[in-house]
């Protein structure tokens, strides 16, 4: 998750003066606008912020660092700066950051409530925050999300970015907990622009951990569908049991299993085949799984060729095979 800098040092400077100097344009945050904390950080929007240095220090390796070096003189008289500045006691950062994302990451560090979980923050805020508290050295801000990163709506909404994240912090519970939900998404989609880009972004070594869940996923799963223990009919050249003079003909059963593989290709979850979550993920739109395929319907219609009326397969324990075929299916990375 590498940057750009999000932070120009020490102010006043030529770039920032112009922000600084006016009265109109000091906006103070009315969380943060206390005069007696003397670092006045400034957001890409013209909202300022006051904070003490002591709590600077002690939350941020960058400002904990910063402090150290010489502070330079301004290079103008007092008379030239707005009266809301103290320029021989203020200390000035200018940042590339939003008003949105500083505002987070200083109650963060301040200690003060945020009264909305994660996924309410805004689509991409939790990782911008993130990407912030990395490149300022603020383990407190990193603590705090990586545990709200474990929210089941974050997860539904963009679980390859989560993994992608998780992957880049090394936080192998939130990486499995992403994958696991990545199942959920058909990554050969071209027309879903968002899913392509995240692809695009991830290392080469992240992706295909996740290339290779599916794969084994899908190969199991069609190991077990081939099984003649478990689908004994379906897999064996056998009379039928009614009348004993017909070999059954497996032809829609092969069909119904190929489709079936073809599916979980596509969402290596499972739900859209049992018709219900897997493991309580996704469900959502999977009602009634494949009772609803016409290869499914042509399956469990199949019956003797000998017009005896015995149907081929039983369709309550075939339908219970398959969903413990699904619950078997590996989640490990």
């Amino acid at each position: 998750m590498a940057s750009a800098p999000e932070t120009t040092i020490i102010l006043p400077s030529k770039a920032s003066r112009a922000r600084l100097l006016v009265d109109q344009k000091c906006r103070y945050h009315p969380s943060f606008s206390s005069t007696a904390a003397h670092v006045v950080l400034s957001a890409s929007d013209d909202i300022m912020y006051r904070m003490h240095s002591y709590t600077l220090r002690m939350a941020s390796g960058f400002f904990r660092d910063m402090f150290t070096l010489p502070q330079p003189s301004p290079p103008h008289p007092k008379e030239f700066y707005s009266q809301n500045i103290d320029v021989g006691r203020d200390v000035f950062v200018s940042t590339y950051v939003s008003s949105h994302i500083l505002t987070l990451f200083l109650m963060l560090i301040s200690g003060m409530p945020i009264n909305k979980p994660l996924h309410e923050w805004g689509e991409f805020s939790p990782y911008r925050v993130l990407r912030l508290a990395e490149n300022w050295d603020a383990p407190a801000p990193l603590s705090y999300i990586r545990l709200g990163l474990r929210s089941t709506e974050l997860a539904k909404r963009d679980p390859l970015r989560l993994f992608s994240i998780a992957s880049h912090f090394g936080w192998e519970y939130e990486r499995n907990w992403a994958a696991q939900h990545s199942l959920m998404i058909d990554i050969s989609s071209l027309s879903d622009s968002d899913t392509q880009n995240t692809l695009e972004g991830m290392s080469s070594k992240d992706l295909l951990r996740l290339l290779k869940l599916r794969h084994r996923r899908k190969e199991e799963f069609r190991a077990y569908l081939d099984d003649p223990d478990r689908f004994s009919v379906g897999n064996s050249d056998i009379l039928c049991a009614q009348c004993h003079e017909a070999r059954i003909d497996n032809g829609t059963w092969k069909i119904l299993k190929e489709v079936m593989v073809a599916e979980l290709e596509r969402r290596p979850l499972g739900d859209t085949i049992v018709g219900y979550d897997v493991d309580g993920i996704g469900g959502e739109n999977s009602t009634g799984g494949i009772l609803t395929w016409p290869e499914a319907e042509a399956c469990f219609k199949a019956s003797c060729e000998k017009g005896c009326g015995s149907l081929n397969y039983d369709e309550c324990a075939t339908l219970k095979q398959i969903q413990g075929g699904i619950d078997s299916l590996p989640w490990d990375l």
